[in-house]
């Protein structure tokens, strides 16, 4: 297993017999996804069952083999931070602020997001796109088209 650290970003990279092992463990508590313990020097820790989720994902995609990369992201967000958060140019996001879809301060001449703000919007936006397909295929299908 290999654990690559860069600023506030861990990138973890397994090995074949490591990725079995996880293998083994997701297997083995598969059907017990409800809650997960932690157990050091005899001190038993249950985990919220959303910490449980998280902790089973990134298990899962270790044993996939797939690479897993944790980081960190700062409470409050700069213009460019804030755009590629949401897949969309800084312009765009400057726009979206004038016209009041996104709050956002300023720091001096520069402005700021709040994270829980960007993460909102992005919510709202993906949920307004799916709702939008699902009218798409509502009306295909009484078109009898496929």
């Amino acid at each position: 297993m290999e654990l690559l650290s860069k600023d506030r970003e861990l990138t973890v990279l397994v090995d074949s017999d490591t990725q079995c092992n996880v293998a083994s463990v997701v297997n083995d508590v598969q059907d017990m996804r409800a809650q997960i313990a932690l157990v050091a020097n005899g001190h038993r820790v249950e985990l919220p069952k959303d910490v449980s989720n998280i902790v089973m994902n990134v298990l899962e995609s270790l044993a996939k083999g797939s690479r897993v990369v944790i980081s960190t992201t700062p409470q409050e967000l700069r213009t460019t931070a804030a755009a590629e958060m949401l897949g969309i140019s800084r312009p765009t996001l400057l726009k979206l602020v004038q016209d009041g879809r996104i709050p956002a301060y300023k720091v001096g001449s520069h402005h700021r997001f709040a994270l829980n703000d960007i993460l909102e919007f992005r919510t709202q936006q993906q949920r307004s796109k799916r709702e939008a397909f699902l009218r798409m295929r509502d009306e295909f299908e009484d078109l009898g088209l496929e």
